[in-house]
């Protein structure tokens, strides 16, 4: 994938389950041989992963925990150049997407 490629996932809900939930993504995320580096960042009660991505978002590590956490909603915003997108997964489903910014809540 060309430079400038990459993606950022929000984790939000889930009062009090936000550590468990982050525990069972990073196993996962260490298990999957094709995830990309990424960066995990915190604050007020929101989790946010960011990746510079090379093999593609890691969408099945993602459903699976969200699965598991089904409290939990997951945003996953990317961006390639000029062209962006997203999508919310929940519950182990896809439940959103859009193509360019997000729109407003």
């Amino acid at each position: 994938m060309p430079a400038g490629y990459g993606a950022t996932v929000r984790v939000t809900g889930g009062f009090g389950r936000l550590e468990d939930f982050r525990e069972r993504v990073r196993w996962l995320l260490v298990r999957d041989p094709d995830c990309d580096p990424y960066t995990e960042h915190h604050a007020g009660g929101v989790l946010e992963y960011r990746f510079e991505i090379v093999n593609g978002i890691p969408f099945p590590s993602l459903v699976e925990a969200s699965a598991e956490f089904p409290e939990m909603r997951i945003e996953v915003q990317w961006r390639r150049g000029a062209d962006s997108g997203g999508a919310a997964i929940q519950n182990g489903r896809m439940v959103e997407k859009w193509r360019g910014e997000r729109p407003p809540a």
